[in-house]
């Protein structure tokens, strides 16, 4: 478990760092929050997400991905998942991240 919330932490820092170099990187970051809302909805060969504290130490970098998407990048990712709980889980985490801007980053 140790080994998962260290290699969460520097993914964490490597996702902020995309959001900071938005200009060169923006046009992928969504190829990284599609990997990340695959695999926590079970989609990866154990069928099984991420564990509650990994997930707990790279949601900040999941929340720089989601803000560094542009809105055509979300809506791609809505119309490749098609209805299911991927397509539930990344308008979750568009919310949650909207949420934590208006209350949490911005005031």
């Amino acid at each position: 478990m140790e080994k998962g919330i260290t290699c969460a932490c520097f993914l964490w820092r490597i996702y902020e760092e995309l959001r900071q170099q938005k200009e060169f990187f923006g046009h992928h970051c969504f190829k990284f929050l599609s990997i990340y809302i695959w695999i926590s909805c079970g989609y990866r060969p154990l069928k099984t997400g991420i564990k509650r504290e990994v997930d707990e130490n790279l949601r900040p970098g999941v929340e720089a991905l989601v803000d560094s998407c542009s809105d055509q990048d979300r809506q791609y990712l809505h119309t490749v998942f098609g209805e299911g709980p991927c397509r539930n889980y990344l308008a979750a985490l568009k919310q949650e991240s909207d949420l934590n801007f208006k209350y949490g980053r911005k005031v």
